[in-house]
């Protein structure tokens, strides 16, 4: 499994989770937004943007503590796909000291909160499928889905989380107007694992029979990235293709193990 945040020296400092309400705080989720994704500027945020999503229908939350310092924030723009409306959540940061303490997960409960008092009955994001810690928050701690991979969604990137691999983004699907369907009873095939040298491999399973399936990904990606480029590469490849193998075959992720795999099952 992956590793943990090293624990917040002393208790974690308390945090009011809401709206951002003055041009001042709308600043500070900007300048956040380049703290933590600036080596690529075109990814900050910009105020006025943030402003105006806000009051046409999106939506800005910040963390803040209590002499009003922002230590995080998401937020999230009204989208219509297919005749289906949704808030598109695009961006959630934390600063790099209190990652780990749940204000994330606070973030998104509020957003969560909003978007139900809005009318929105989804809430959809993108995120990189071999993130472990992502997918573990959004499948198993939100309890969202998913069910579209899109190979190098955003092209080449530029900042360091994401520098050298294509872009491959599965996109979560927060349904907050109905159940999230269950992980199947039993223990499914695993179809792809790490080997003792920490390299991918494949296990043959017919997808056409099997009802769920298991899809291991890394620990810790940036720290193979780190390591060996070719390495992750072929994490991206191999993960990439078992991946879309089980969603062709009629399953979605519908969970992610603490050990660090997905859960692919079919739902009907």
């Amino acid at each position: 499994m992956w590793r943990v945040p090293p624990p917040l020296s002393g208790a974690r400092p308390q945090v009011e989770v809401r709206l951002a309400r003055s041009h001042a705080e709308f600043a500070a989720c900007e300048a956040l937004s380049r703290d933590i994704w600036g080596a690529a500027e075109r990814n900050v945020v910009p105020r006025e943007l943030l402003l105006t999503m806000q009051l046409n229908g999106g939506l800005v939350h910040g963390a803040f503590l209590p002499d009003g310092r922002l230590v995080g924030f998401c937020f999230g723009f009204a989208g219509v796909r297919d005749g289906q409306l949704r808030l598109c959540s695009h961006q959630l940061g934390v600063i790099p000291e209190l990652r780990g303490a749940g204000i994330g997960i606070e973030l998104k409960q509020a957003q969560r909160k909003d978007a139900l008092r809005l009318g929105y009955p989804l809430v959809s994001w993108t995120f990189d499928p071999l993130e472990a810690r992502n997918a573990y928050i959004n499948l198993h701690r939100l309890g969202c889905i998913a069910r579209l991979y899109d190979r190098n969604h955003y092209g080449e990137m530029e900042d360091e989380l994401n520098r050298g691999l294509p872009s491959d983004r599965f996109e979560a699907e927060w349904w907050l107007d109905r159940p999230k369907p269950a992980a199947p009873a039993g223990q499914p095939a695993m179809i792809l694992r790490a080997a003792a040298d920490g390299a991918p491999i494949r296990d043959p399973v017919d997808l056409a029979v099997a009802p769920a399936v298991l899809i291991a990904v890394p620990e810790d990606l940036q720290a193979i990235k780190k390591k060996s480029l070719e390495l992750a590469l072929r994490w991206r490849l191999e993960s990439r293709a078992a991946l879309e193998a089980a969603l062709d075959a009629g399953m979605i992720a519908v969970d992610f193990r603490r050990q660090g795999a997905y859960v692919m099952a079919r739902t009907s």
